[in-house]
């Protein structure tokens, strides 16, 4: 199964994640407290660790070795294992890790000749490589800013970069995960389509069918609410790194269309990616 349904600009993504690594890594080596609790069970330490992990684990479908786990469900154990099984290293050698695999990939992304695509996390799933390096993007700059958090550091999220993590990582995931990311006992029953526009650059159509799920690049049918989206607050909302009802107030999130009502309603009716 192939998700292609929304395209991305994969050299501004190679040059995304080739300014998101350094940014990272200099941080770590100049944290001063690798404790800090940073992300549920997880310190500083670990969310690093975890970060060296999925980028080797992405960087290695470009090779043919996706397709870790039979479905989305088996993520966070898969996660926990490779954590329990790697031990405490000091931060500055996972930062001398993550430097060395992020620079192994984008030489492969650029001696590639087409953005062909290759075995992604869940087992009969492909993505396309522009996809592979938004999810390594995604990687760096999501779990960058909770290490941030932690550290009390500021971790502003350029725009561009997040369109491109949602554009060429998170809606075209969404749609290869698809009913299995509906929330089946808040939404099994719904059916709405959402146009979203993110503002700058980027647009998605979200259907909800019944139970089933799946991502348009553009309506296919009657559109029910338009979202006009901050990227950065989108990003942040998808991944429940912050509430909607933070973003909202703001004017960061922006319902309109037949059913406006429904915008305040969809991230409840979808898992976290």
């Amino acid at each position: 199964m192939v998700s292609a349904t929304t395209t991305v600009d994969w050299p501004a993504a190679r040059r995304a994640v080739a300014q998101a690594g350094p940014r990272l890594t200099a941080m770590l080596r100049s944290a001063t407290k690798p404790d800090a609790p940073a992300l549920g069970e997880w310190d500083v330490t670990q969310v690093a660790t975890h970060v060296s992990h999925a980028l080797d684990a992405i960087t290695a479908m470009t090779a043919g070795g996706g397709n870790l786990i039979p479905d989305i469900s088996g993520l966070p154990t898969l996660s926990r294992v490779m954590l329990d099984g790697e031990g405490r290293r000091p931060l500055a050698q996972v930062a001398d890790r993550i430097d060395v695999t992020v620079a192994g990939f984008l030489a492969a992304m650029e001696a590639a000749t087409a953005d062909t695509s290759h075995s992604w996390l869940i087992q009969g799933s492909e993505m396309p490589l522009s996809a592979l390096t938004c999810h390594i993007l995604n990687e760096l700059t999501v779990h960058g800013r909770d290490i941030a958090v932690a550290l009390g550091q500021p971790w502003p999220i350029d725009k561009g970069h997040a369109a491109l993590i949602l554009q060429g990582f998170v809606f075209p995931s969404l749609h290869t995960l698809g009913r299995a990311m509906v929330v089946q006992e808040v939404a099994g029953t719904k059916r709405a389509r959402f146009d979203v526009r993110l503002r700058g650059d980027g647009r998605a159509c979200l259907v909800f069918d019944k139970g089933d799920f799946s991502v348009e690049a553009s309506p296919q049918g009657r559109v029910d609410c338009k979202l006009s989206v901050d990227p950065e607050a989108f990003l942040l909302v998808a991944w429940g790194r912050i509430s909607q009802w933070s973003a909202i107030p703001k004017g960061q999130l922006l319902a309109s269309g037949r059913k406006p009502w429904l915008g305040l309603q969809m991230r409840s009716w979808l898992r976290n990616p």
